[in-house]
């Protein structure tokens, strides 16, 4: 596609080329365009490729230009095409042909280059290789290009070849410093050991590097863009190489290559807007320009990002945003109200509950206990032992259910969803439950409390746990008396059981029945966020402590005491 763009759009983009230097394509997504001063593209473009070449050599040049290119707003720095010099390892026969062996490319340009081997920082590179059979020796070679467009600037120091072979101490080879015939050192002078070949050898010179002290170095300093230099090894200074033997070639280098004659280059999603390609002609090691050439690229912004599209569109999301603003907020507080009237449904049904429950169940069994009762004291002097331990067993499973019965619609009943109301009922029924154990209770409870609301499910949950820690006093502590304490402190609901009874050693589970109490407890806490910890020890009581969550504006008054 280029090929054609170049022979076809070459003359019209003539007139704004600089001497000897010009863009012949623009291609946007594979599809050729005019070459101008400036060049539209439209907003859906993919890509865009340019093409450009040198014309004609600048004499003050001495050769090939090197290429670079850059996209002001886009690039802050000039690109080079992809070059690389070379680097050869190869494995020959007796005769000299090659049997294996490496060829490396040397790419790009080294950190530190200066745009002069003489004072440009060198950096380690090394090949290596294995000989195959047939192999009788090795042929080192450097080249100054892998392609037929290179242009650039190689330098070579520290040369080293090293031969490895099973059972043999390594021998290695030492090519630099470089040795000349009667210390005769100019750019054409031949090193010792060393050959210019190539397609033009004249390319292969002779530099003095400065550091770390003045010395002689190899160069390949290739202006031109279709031949190149090559400096190799004679095969008489090689050592000689078996099969099996590892060969490694180490040298340090500072190049710099790049692309002359001509070249393209490919930008992909450029955002809208202004654009300018610039092509540069710069001396094969980089330094430069000499020349430059370029044009105007032009995106045009997308259709939805234009402003007067931006003009209209504004108006009308004004008006669909009231729209759906009043929509959202419409739908918004029906849901509020539809949530609102459920849960005042489900208050009215609870507090239905809990009526029914008192008024039917817990009447029926209060006139059970009040009738088991009468026949108890009726039949006192007449019945039968026997007979007196049922009476008396019907009454007190009456009394009990009748208990269990107000506890029911104490939980039930939405009204006592408060903390001051759960801490009354806390109270009442503690006092009941020890006092008909035959305990001492004292109560720690602060005075007011703050009527906050305490959803049902917690409230059950916490007066579950509690009872549970009273159960056990009651049935395991062997306790005299019980405290029961409740306080709000950092954010933190607090309700403690403390007994004076025997305690327990907390490295030794406790029964089984008493364990699995314990259990309960963490678990009923842990279902609504809380925590159960116990602190006891042999002969010194034992204190449960729950604790729960709690919003910090909930704060006591001052504690009382009973």
């Amino acid at each position: 596609m280029l090929v054609s763009i170049l022979g076809g759009l070459a003359v019209a983009s003539a007139a704004r080329a600089a001497p000897g230097l010009e863009v012949t394509a623009v291609a946007i997504d594979g599809v050729e365009r005019p070459v101008a001063a400036t060049v539209r593209v439209p907003s859906s473009a993919g890509s865009v490729t340019f093409a450009f070449r040198e014309t004609k050599p600048s004499p003050t040049m001495g050769g090939d230009a090197r290429l670079r290119y850059r996209l002001d707003g886009r690039d802050t720095a000039w690109r080079d095409l992809p070059a690389a010099g070379r680097t050869l390892l190869w494995f020959v026969d007796k005769e000299g042909l090659v049997v294996a062996g490496l060829d490396e490319p040397i790419p790009g340009e080294t950190p530190g280059w200066t745009g002069d081997v003489k004072t440009s920082a060198f950096v380690p590179q090394s090949i290596s290789a294995v000989a195959p059979e047939g192999t009788s020796g090795v042929m080192v070679s450097f080249l100054s290009h892998s392609g037929e467009k290179v242009v650039g600037c190689l330098g070579i120091d520290e040369i080293r070849l090293t031969r490895e072979r099973s059972g043999e101490e390594p021998q290695v080879l030492r090519l630099s410093p470089l040795e000349f015939a009667e210390q005769d050192i100019r750019p054409s002078s031949l090193p010792a050991g060393w050959q210019r070949v190539g397609t033009r050898p004249e390319l292969s010179t002779v530099r003095i590097r400065t550091t770390p002290e003045p010395h002689p170095i190899l160069v390949l300093d290739d202006d031109d863009a279709r031949r190149f230099g090559n400096w190799t090894v004679t095969a008489r200074v090689l050592p000689e190489t078996r099969p099996g033997d590892r060969v490694t070639l180490s040298w340090t280098t500072a190049h710099s290559f790049g692309i002359g004659g001509d070249g393209t280059a490919t930008y992909e999603g450029l955002a809208a807007g202004r654009y300018r390609l610039r092509v540069g002609a710069f001396r094969p090691d980089g330094n430069g320009p000499k020349q430059e050439t370029g044009l105007e690229l032009v995106l045009a912004p997308p259709f939805h990002q234009r402003r007067d599209v931006w003009a209209v569109g504004a108006t009308g999301l004004v008006a669909a945003g009231v729209f759906a603003g009043r929509t959202i907020s419409a739908r918004r507080l029906k849901r509020t109200l539809d949530e609102l009237e459920r849960a005042h449904a489900l208050e009215r049904e609870r507090a239905r509950i809990a009526r029914d429950l008192h008024d039917e169940i817990g009447a029926a069994l209060t006139e059970i206990a009040m009738q088991a009762d009468a026949v108890r004291h009726e039949v006192e002097d007449v019945a039968s032992p026997e007979a007196m331990q049922l009476t008396d067993g019907i009454c007190r499973s009456a009394v009990s259910l009748v208990r269990s019965v107000d506890a029911i619609v104490w939980a039930v009943n939405p009204a006592n969803d408060t903390l001051n109301r759960f801490a009354a009922y806390l109270v009442q029924s503690t006092e009941q439950f020890l006092d008909a154990a035959g305990l001492s209770m004292r109560f720690q409870v602060p005075s007011p409390l703050p009527a906050t609301p305490l959803a049902g499910t917690v409230r059950h949950r916490l007066l579950m746990a509690v009872r549970e820690a009273l159960n056990n006093v009651v049935k395991h502590a062997c306790a005299q008396s019980v405290t029961l304490s409740l306080r709000l402190a950092d954010g933190m609901l607090e309700i403690d059981v403390d007994d004076d009874g025997a305690g327990f050693d907390l490295t030794r589970p406790p029964a089984d029945a008493e364990h699995d109490g314990l259990d309960n407890m963490r678990q009923r806490m842990g279902e609504i966020g809380g925590t159960c910890s116990i602190e006891t020890a042999p002969g010194r009581g034992t204190r449960v402590r729950f604790q729960l969550p709690w919003p910090a504006e909930a704060t006591p008054g001052a504690p009382t005491h009973a």
